[in-house]
């Protein structure tokens, strides 16, 4: 049933069957499922008269977690359009190079990033509309908002170029509703292809739904059992399993959202306190090795409302997952931390453990609908135990990627198989065992980093002579970047600040070595797995 609606549609599905529930916890302030369709059908309305978008034409969204990122996704679907999702961090000249590439008629940005970057929006080739973070919180809390981000924007109302979120006229009549086909592009996120390159994604509603329409399956939970139910949503909206898994999954099922825009800890804690019926957290490894480091959290009486939480977008440390574990077996809940798999191209989550299908060690069993298949560098299939490359074939896969019919065409087998530039292999009760990455990607607190884009912005600084990017551990993030660079430009501060200009804050290096040499390939190309196996050599990291 909802894998043949729309975005728009499966959403207003799960909200008629509980329309007085929550569907949004955010800090103070609650949005009820019927509230809230109602204020996606107001924005949908403006989206059509006062913007004039059509089917088709594109329409940027790049923020945190808050009310307005829900509304835009269900808006900009109702009417037709594309929502292109993208990184809130992202610099100016990035944000318009996305902006541009698409096509895009309008952008939603945050106003703390339009503020800090304001020189630089003010050239911004694109209409804006500015959304604030206190929009949406009661009125004693909005108003606080507004006195501490007063001077910004005060300076920002004085641009006239930009639109505010929060000034856009009501109207009054209905956005027409304009169903794009479950085959058509609806959204575009922007990730690390199979090849390790930055690519930009199509999925359609087809793709969203089908995950969604899974969500019973994998909580080991009837429908029902959902409602009144909230799940805390910290993963950001750019990426698939926040936005899929912890924003659209949730709601299509008549399940309470925690937007927390900001991670924390300790904020974690306190939503758990103040909402008293969460019953699932989704995050990345270093969600949950802070959540373990956190005392209000580990010693919070509604653990044991927990029933499952789930970890994604990079491996899964055995020790994280024990002592999660550990955790709510002493506070008397049954609650298990269970790791899954996914990547963008086939949205969000492909296998998983549940507390009916687990194995320790690995990375889930397939949820229905989904194949698997190990393939050798023929892509021929392999026996199970057997290495290889995980390939993957279901209705969640993407359409393609983005102007790039080759990189579409060669992602998929003859048969229609995904193949995801990730190397594990499958063992003979079906459980999948992730073993190591083909495509070239550093996870930094489980969000891609392309070492290529790194390597691009400091070798075009002068006196920079070759760079090479590799990953090294870090306590906080898992992963961190170091440059290993040959050159006489020998200014940490002066490379830190180039990259903080143009990457995002994860891409930035946290170590710098200078080198008189680099080691090459036959086909002169820098041999950067040497470097790694080097620098893990220096730190000694076993080899995987």
């Amino acid at each position: 049933m909802v894998e043949e609606l729309t975005l728009y549609q499966a959403y207003k599905y799960g909200a008629e069957k509980a329309p007085k529930e929550t569907a949004i916890y955010y800090f103070n302030g609650k949005l009820s499922f019927a509230k809230l369709l109602e204020k996606i059908d107001e924005m949908a309305a403006i989206l059509q008269n006062q913007f004039l978008i059509k089917k088709g034409e594109s329409v940027l969204v790049s923020l945190p977690n808050i009310p307005q990122t829900i509304i835009l996704f269900y808006a900009i679907n109702k009417i037709g359009a594309i929502c292109n999702m993208v990184h809130p961090n992202s610099p100016c000249e990035v944000m318009q190079h996305y902006y541009d590439d698409s096509n895009c008629k309008l952008a939603f940005l945050f106003d703390q990033k339009v503020y800090k970057e304001l020189i630089d929006y003010r050239k911004f080739n694109g209409h804006i509309v500015v959304c604030q973070a206190g929009s949406f919180l009661p009125r004693y809390q909005k108003r606080a908002y507004e006195i501490h981000n007063s001077w910004a924007t005060k300076m920002l109302r004085k641009e006239k170029k930009f639109f505010f979120y929060d000034d856009l006229k009501r109207i009054k009549i209905d956005g027409v509703e304009v169903p794009l086909l479950k085959e058509e592009t609806c959204v575009l996120l922007h990730s690390a292809s199979t090849t390790g390159e930055a690519k930009t994604i199509c999925l359609s509603s087809r793709s969203f739904n089908f995950t969604a329409s899974r969500i019973s399956e994998i909580m080991c939970m009837s429908p029902s059992e959902f409602i009144g139910k909230s799940l805390v949503s910290v993963l950001p909206s750019f990426h698939g399993f926040g936005l899929c898994m912890t924003m659209h999954a949730p709601l299509v099922n008549s399940f309470g959202v925690v937007l927390i825009p900001k991670f924390s800890a300790k904020a974690v804690s306190k939503m758990m306190n103040k909402c008293k019926n969460v019953i699932c957290i989704c995050g990345v490894p270093t969600v949950f090795k802070a959540l373990l480091n956190e005392k209000s959290f580990i010693k919070n009486k509604h653990l044991k409302e927990l029933c499952s939480c789930f970890s994604g977008g990079d491996s899964l440390n055995s020790k994280i997952k024990e002592v999660f574990d550990a955790v709510m077996i002493k506070r008397k809940s049954n609650c298990r931390l269970f790791e899954g798999y996914g990547l963008t191209e086939a949205l969000s989550v492909c296998s998983v453990n549940t507390h009916r299908h687990h194995k320790y060690g690995s990375i889930g069993y397939p949820i229905s609908g989904v194949k698997f298949r190990i393939l050798d560098d023929n892509d021929k299939p392999l026996k199970p135990g057997q290495i290889g490359e995980i390939s993957i074939k279901s209705d969640n896969n993407m359409l393609g990627y983005y102007k790039d019919e080759e990189a579409s065409k060669n992602v998929y087998t003859s048969d229609g198989y995904l193949k995801t530039g990730d190397l594990g292999y499958i063992d003979e009760d079906g459980f999948l065992y992730f073993k190591a990455r083909k495509k070239r990607v550093i996870k930094v607190s489980g969000v891609a980093v392309f070492p290529s884009e790194i390597e691009e912005v400091i070798s075009r600084m002068s006196g920079i002579t070759a760079v090479c990017v590799i990953q090294i551990p870090d306590e906080k993030l898992i992963n961190a970047v170091k440059a290993v660079i040959v050159g006489k430009n020998k200014n940490k501060e002066r490379i830190v600040s180039e990259c903080q200009k143009k990457l995002i804050s994860w891409a930035v290096p946290k170590e710098i070595e200078f080198v008189d040499s680099l080691p090459y390939t036959k086909y002169h190309k820098i041999n950067y797995m040497k470097v790694q196996e080097e620098e893990n050599k220096k730190r000694q990291i076993p080899e995987s």
